[in-house]
């Protein structure tokens, strides 16, 4: 080889082009992540269910400390207190449809093509009723979601015009 062709080499292999040859094999090819853990029954939906407990009491008492402890009236304040009311409502919605879930039959359900399809087989029970009408937690969590974007963009806009102001304050006359 001449030197002219292992410097050229040396330069193509920097650090830039190796982390994009890495990620690039690593997109195109992926492997299995490993990111889902299953458990058999009974542990796995008890964690689960753990953990929408935990996450209640954790909105529960953000709830409590923002209405005894109130920081001011702005939208931003009143969207995140929204968000939060969402994501229990949604919360509480998820746990009561797990444990139906549990206790009514798979042929409960009857799925179509497409989830949308899907309907109740008879005879109707209160509880399939509160399953099936359970499904339809998106209309809890999409408002949910929503509420806490307007609130980060108005707490965002807060920030910005104080930074503004101090700005235009520490600027010499």
């Amino acid at each position: 080889m001449n030197m002219h062709y292992d410097s050229a080499l040396q330069e193509d292999l920097t650090l830039p082009f190796l982390i994009s040859t890495v990620l690039f094999l690593v997109l195109c090819f992926p492997d299995s992540a490993f990111a889902v853990q299953i458990h058999g029954p009974p542990e796995g939906i008890i964690v689960h269910l753990m953990g929408h407990i935990f996450f209640s009491v954790a909105l529960l008492f953000l709830i409590y400390i923002l209405n005894k402890y109130p920081v001011d009236s702005s939208k931003a304040w009143k969207y995140l207190k929204l968000s939060i009311f969402f994501w229990l409502i949604w919360n509480l919605d998820t746990f009561v449809e797990h444990i139906l879930a549990l206790r009514l039959d798979k042929s409960a359900i009857i799925i179509g093509k497409h989830h949308i399809f899907s309907y109740l087989a008879g005879p109707l029970t209160l509880e399939k009723w509160l399953y099936y009408l359970g499904q339809f937690d998106h209309f809890l969590c999409v408002p949910a979601m929503w509420s806490l974007s307007m609130s980060l963009r108005h707490f965002c806009k807060r920030v910005e015009k104080q930074t503004a102001r101090e700005d235009t304050r520490s600027q010499p006359v």
